[in-house]
């Protein structure tokens, strides 16, 4: 004779999220999302989507984790997120579990050092690595999402002497270097 299994009944609510690149808006992929309270571990998608079913009605707080964070994303604090009750049988998304994370970012400005006019065109790369960028037309560039560690950044254009400088990148900093090239 089989014995009578009873389960509880769980609640149908769920927290649906992104974690997300605060400058580009552009989604993090494998990025885990932890529900503390309840043990619960999901990670994101590669459009940076999450989603964490079946939790009782009650307030939460989600901490996120993962290899590009304190590398290429500043950190988060945890995320407070209230689960609310079902009155119709529908799950209820609570949508506030939206996360957005700084990159470490390189932003400034390539002139010349006779007449301070911007250099449009001009190469900067990050030694080392195949990173790099080119100026706009006035002279601006930008580098996003780069690791957090010390970097020698060599800036070239055409007709000028190359210039260096090493800074020191901190995660989910901005940090402005602006070049005057002879």
């Amino acid at each position: 004779m089989s014995s009578l299994v009873l389960e509880e009944i769980r609640h149908r609510v769920a927290i649906a999220g992104s974690v997300t690149n605060a400058i580009t808006g552009q989604g993090i992929p494998g990025i885990q999302v932890t529900v503390t309270e309840q043990n619960l571990r999901t990670q994101t998608r590669e459009d940076g989507s999450f989603y964490l079913l079946d939790l009782p009605v009650g307030q939460y707080e989600l901490v996120i984790s993962g290899s590009q964070l304190g590398k290429y994303y500043g950190t988060s604090d945890p995320v407070p997120v209230r689960v609310a009750d079902a009155t119709n049988g529908q799950p209820i998304f609570d949508s506030q579990a939206n996360i957005k994370l700084q990159p470490t970012q390189l932003t400034g400005k390539v002139t010349r050092q006779d007449n301070n006019q911007a250099i449009a065109g001009a190469i900067l790369k990050l030694h080392g690595s195949s990173i790099q960028t080119v100026t706009d037309k006035e002279g601006k560039y930008l580098f996003s999402e780069l690791p957090a560690s010390t970097q020698t950044l060599e800036v070239t254009a055409r007709g000028f002497a190359t210039a260096t400088k090493t800074q020191t990148f901190i995660a989910g900093q901005e940090i402005t270097i602006d070049f005057q090239l002879a």
